[in-house]
């Protein structure tokens, strides 16, 4: 039972770490389950406690939130548009499905730019747009993989104890 849930819960973090960059997968989510998962493993052997799993879980929340409008604050803190914020997530989903790896960094800022330009936005202002929806991505993005990355740590270090 124990070594199930070693396995199940390395498989979340690793699964996390990638949807921490592809926009499909709960990433951080995915994680934090392969956290919480250790939680029951018999005897308290993980050393993972409930005071952990709380702490992890609040800060997911905060990630979470800082993903879900930190790219949009910055945008419109820089004047975006609705369109920019919409031709960047847009831009996104098309550059990671038709021209990865840089796509998944491009097509967002080359999204927003067009996003803007459609909502009549000038070139200059949709430029100061895209930037700011390309940097909002970048950060957002971090934040995912460095809360992902440490939990795979953790969790792969918990397993690895265990053997």
């Amino acid at each position: 039972m124990a070594t199930a849930l070693y396995i199940i819960a390395v498989v979340l973090a690793i699964v996390g770490l990638v949807g921490s960059v592809v926009p499909v997968l709960p990433g951080p989510t995915l994680s934090w389950i392969g956290w919480l998962l250790l939680l029951f493993v018999p005897g308290g052997t993980s050393g993972v406690t409930l005071t952990s799993v709380i702490v992890w879980g609040v800060v997911l929340l905060l990630v979470s939130l800082l993903d879900y409008f930190g790219s949009t604050w910055l945008t419109s803190r820089l004047g975006g548009s609705k369109w920019g914020t919409r031709g960047c997530f847009i831009g996104m989903m098309i550059g990671m499905f038709c021209f990865p790896p840089a796509g998944l960094i491009a097509g967002p800022f080359i999204g927003a730019f067009v996003g803007e330009l459609i909502g009549n936005a000038s070139t200059g202002k949709a430029l100061k747009v895209a930037f700011a929806s390309f940097l909002g991505f970048l950060l957002t993005t971090g934040l995912k993989l460095i809360y992902s990355g440490v939990l795979l740590f953790f969790i792969a270090r918990a397993a690895i104890r265990a053997l």
